[in-house]
Parts: C-alpha cells; sequence; structure tokens
C-alpha cells in the first residue's frame, strides 16, 4: 500500500499550493516510481550545483585537475548570495574539494563560481548531455543568474549589488520564473532524479567518486526541507543527503533519503510566482517542502 499512499500524499499536496510545483519520487529498492510535473523543467537555482560537482570529480577521475588542487579566489569569482566567502578577505586559497564542500554543504555563490570558472561551462555543459538529461541547463554561474534576476549590470562591484538588494532598489526580471526557453539554470524533477540515482548506483565517474559526492552531500546544513520534519536521530535515524536552491519565489530541495527500512529520490522544485510583477517579497515555502517530506516518509513507514 505504500506506494498509493505516497501517491496520495504528493497528489493532496500538489493540488493544495500556488504557482508551480513539480515533485518526483522513486524507492531503490522497489523500483516504483511516480512523478508530478516530472519533465517539466523549473528555475534551478542552486541545484545546478549538482552537475557542477559531477564534472568536477569528472575532470579530476581523467586527469585534468585534482580535487587537493589549490585555487585563489579571484575578484570575478566573488558572488552575491548564499555563502560566506565573499565577505572574507580577497585573495583566498583553498583546495579545489573545499570549495565543492562549502558550494554544497551551505550552497557558497562564491565557491560555485570559482569552480565553474576551473570546470567551464561547456564541460559542463557536456556532463548534462552525457547523463542523457532533457531538462537540464546551466546557462549561467551564480553572480550571472542573480544579476539577471535584478536586471542590473554585471561590471557592479559586491558592494554596490549587496547594497541595491538592500534597499530593494532594482527592477526583478521576472521572465526568469515563467519562461524556461530564456536562458537560465533549468532542471526536471525527472531529470534530477536521474542524477542522484546515478550516484547512488555508482554509475556516474566512479564508484568512489560516487561515495565520495554522497558523503559531501549528506553534510548539507541547508536542513529546513527535506530532512526539517524527519527523525534524524535514534532508531529511526534517517540520512539526507541532498541540495537544496532558492531565489526570489523558488524553493527547492532534491536528494535521498536513507531510512532503515526504505532508501528513496525526493525530488521537489516549487516555483510560487503567479503573476503579480510589483510583488519583491522575498518567498521561502521551506514548511511546505518540508511537510511533502513528512508525509511521504510517514506514508512509507505506516505513521
Amino acid at each position: 500500500m505504500s506506494k498509493e499512499q505516497v501517491i496520495k500524499v504528493m497528489d493532496q499536496h500538489a493540488g493544495m499550493v500556488k504557482g508551480k510545483i513539480g515533485l518526483g519520487y522513486k524507492n531503490f529498492k522497489t523500483g516504483d516510481e511516480y512523478y508530478i510535473n516530472g519533465d517539466e523543467p523549473f528555475p534551478a537555482a542552486s541545484t545546478f550545483k549538482v552537475p557542477v560537482l559531477i564534472e568536477l570529480f569528472r575532470q579530476a577521475k581523467e586527469g585534468k585537475l585534482s580535487i587537493t588542487d589549490t585555487y585563489t579566489l579571484k575578484p570575478e569569482d566573488i558572488a552575491p548570495g548564499s555563502g560566506i566567502l565573499s565577505f572574507l578577505t580577497p585573495g583566498m586559497s583553498m583546495s579545489l574539494k573545499d570549495h565543492a564542500m562549502l558550494m554544497m554543504i551551505i550552497s557558497d555563490n562564491t565557491c560555485t563560481d570559482a569552480l565553474v570558472r576551473i570546470l567551464g561551462k561547456d564541460n559542463i555543459k557536456a556532463a548534462i548531455e552525457s547523463m542523457g538529461l532533457k531538462n537540464t541547463r546551466v546557462d549561467f554561474n551564480c553572480r550571472e543568474i542573480i544579476h539577471s534576476f535584478a536586471n542590473i549590470p554585471l561590471d557592479l562591484s559586491i558592494d554596490e549589488v549587496n547594497k541595491l538588494f538592500k534597499e530593494e532598489k532594482f527592477e526583478a526580471n521576472y521572465a526568469l520564473f515563467t519562461d524556461m526557453t530564456l536562458p537560465n539554470d533549468i532542471s526536471s524533477p525527472k531529470d534530477m532524479m536521474t542524477m542522484f540515482t546515478m550516484i547512488y548506483n555508482g554509475e556516474v565517474v566512479s564508484p568512489d567518486a560516487c561515495r565520495q559526492m554522497m558523503d559531501i552531500m549528506e553534510k548539507c546544513q541547508t536542513n529546513t526541507r527535506i530532512p526539517a520534519l524527519l527523525p534524524m536521530t535514534g532508531p529511526k535515524a534517517v540520512r539526507a543527503i541532498h541540495k537544496t536552491g532558492t531565489l526570489q519565489f523558488v524553493t527547492n530541495d532534491c536528494g535521498i533519503v536513507i531510512t532503515p527500512q526504505h532508501t528513496y529520490g525526493l525530488m521537489m522544485y516549487y516555483n510560487s510566482f503567479t503573476g503579480d510583477k510589483g510583488d519583491k517579497t522575498f518567498v521561502k515555502n521551506d514548511a511546505i517542502l518540508a511537510e511533502i517530506s513528512r508525509d511521504v516518509y510517514n506514508a512509507l513507514h505506516g505513521a
């Protein structure tokens, strides 16, 4: 009965939200799957960092670089938004693995843009194509997507950008939430499920690389969505291997939940934009995704 109960839960939640939601569920032990808007492209926000991580390990396997190589941050790497490196002293050097760790566990945008620069967008695109993904693109690094969203020039300094955001002196590019054919970073529940399935099964790059990627993503500290309402300690403790993504109206979380009884993928993309172009409110729908995650878990575990 658990599959039917999961479907019921997902359908109920999808019917209650405003805007557009995409959901994906896959039980890695039984093979059961269910999707709502599975092939629909959504703004990926920081979930685009998953294929960046895959490409880093691919280039390391091919000997093009080593994850122990150090990289010194350049001024052009500094990106607004999530993370801490944009607030630290310029010129910091860290290993590529440390950049990847910060990119995934606190979604550091500056670390991400450094890695995108090193790896190359064309190579990230090729990695996406090699996995057979149909609805995933990485057109922008973090700085570019934030500047595109706010319709502000790329040559503004980080201090000028932060001031504009603080004072709300920008005109949002709402097309990023409505037209997925425009340059953007996008993905879909099925595409992201494919990536996480390949990582879980050790089918991308190498089994060892997949283990390392899972270890990094299990350290994610933005835990107000998939793991928020799940038992994380005690005899029923679960493991959550996931990556979030957030923009003005976009709240995403994609990952794998491992419980004593089940292992399943849960992909959630939520774009709550309803067409109100006068609304600059930064919307966080963490509670909605946390409740979906909780109810899927309860449906599987008879709670």
